[in-house]
């Protein structure tokens, strides 16, 4: 069994609550992180989410989903510092499952 690891990533600025970086930037930015961290690759795929900030504002934003396989705690840590960072987010979603795999 390998883990799959999905972040999920809102593309609104988490302080004016707004889109600033287009979404096609924000994927090339996702792109090159997780080309950095991930040995054997990631999936990206761009969806909508709905998020209620820590003050319970919600928004709809667009989100990117970026997943891949048996990355460590660490790597997953520093992955969500990296994207919390430089796209200037509150959160990232992270969901952990154990998938069997099989590259063919």
């Amino acid at each position: 069994m390998s883990m799959r690891v999905s972040f999920y990533i809102g593309l609104n600025d988490k302080d004016t609550k707004t889109q600033k970086i287009s979404t096609l930037a924000a994927f090339t930015i996702v792109e090159n992180i997780f080309n950095t961290f991930c040995e054997y690759g990631a999936t990206i795929r761009e969806c909508k989410g709905i998020y209620r900030h820590e003050n319970g504002e919600k928004v709809i934003e667009n989100t990117l989903e970026a997943f891949t396989y048996d990355i460590t705690d660490e790597t997953i840590k520093a992955i969500v510092k990296v994207l919390k960072d430089t796209l200037n987010q509150e959160s990232i979603l992270v969901v952990k499952r154990k998938e069997d795999i099989e590259f063919m």
